[in-house]
């Protein structure tokens, strides 16, 4: 008798839940957990590495003179002279293919849809290693280097690096202090 009740109960729970409308979330709605982000510098490119995998190519560009340490692409092709256009033209390059190699300095511009930012902070190096996660774009990652730890001088380079607002930055950005 007592397993016929729950029976129905779960039962009855099953079809309410299934019967109920949903609203479908516009394209705006789900813009909401994302900021936009432009970066510009110039900087050297110091090192590059590529992995093919099966169905993409994944690209991370280290970079010298610039706070812009590393950018990580990952690129829907397996073709690396099209994953290697594809990158140019993101960067700003004007199909100059030329530019992405070892030893060259390169003008970046470039915008991203920022998913999160954890900024560490290394007391005792005195520097802050900051990773900006992306979404919707072949740019995966973005790692920057500051030679200095304090949050609101963080913010404002964040700020004034990134384009964006104040709130934005206090809203995506994450604090881990090592040290």
């Amino acid at each position: 008798m007592l397993l016929l009740y729950l029976i129905t109960a779960v039962s009855a729970v099953t079809n309410q839940l299934l019967t109920r409308s949903y609203s479908k979330i516009s394209n705006s709605q789900a813009d909401t957990h994302t900021v936009k982000a432009r970066f510009t510098g110039n900087m050297l490119i110091s090192a590059i590495d590529i992995k093919k995998e099966s169905d993409y190519v994944n690209l991370e560009l280290t970079t010298a003179n610039s706070i812009l340490k590393k950018l990580k692409f990952e690129v829907p092709t397996t073709e690396l002279t099209v994953a290697t256009g594809i990158i140019i033209q993101e960067l700003g390059q004007a199909n100059k293919i030329e530019n992405l190699q070892s030893g060259k300095q390169i003008q970046v511009r470039s915008a991203v849809k920022v998913l999160g930012i954890i900024a560490t902070i290394q007391k005792e190096k005195g520097v802050t290693k900051v990773d900006i996660n992306t979404s919707n774009s072949i740019i995966k990652q973005l790692e920057f280097e500051f030679l200095f730890t304090d949050v609101s001088k963080i913010k404002a380079t964040l700020v004034q690096e990134l384009g964006m607002s104040n709130e934005d930055v206090s809203k995506f950005v994450s604090y881990r202090v090592k040290n």
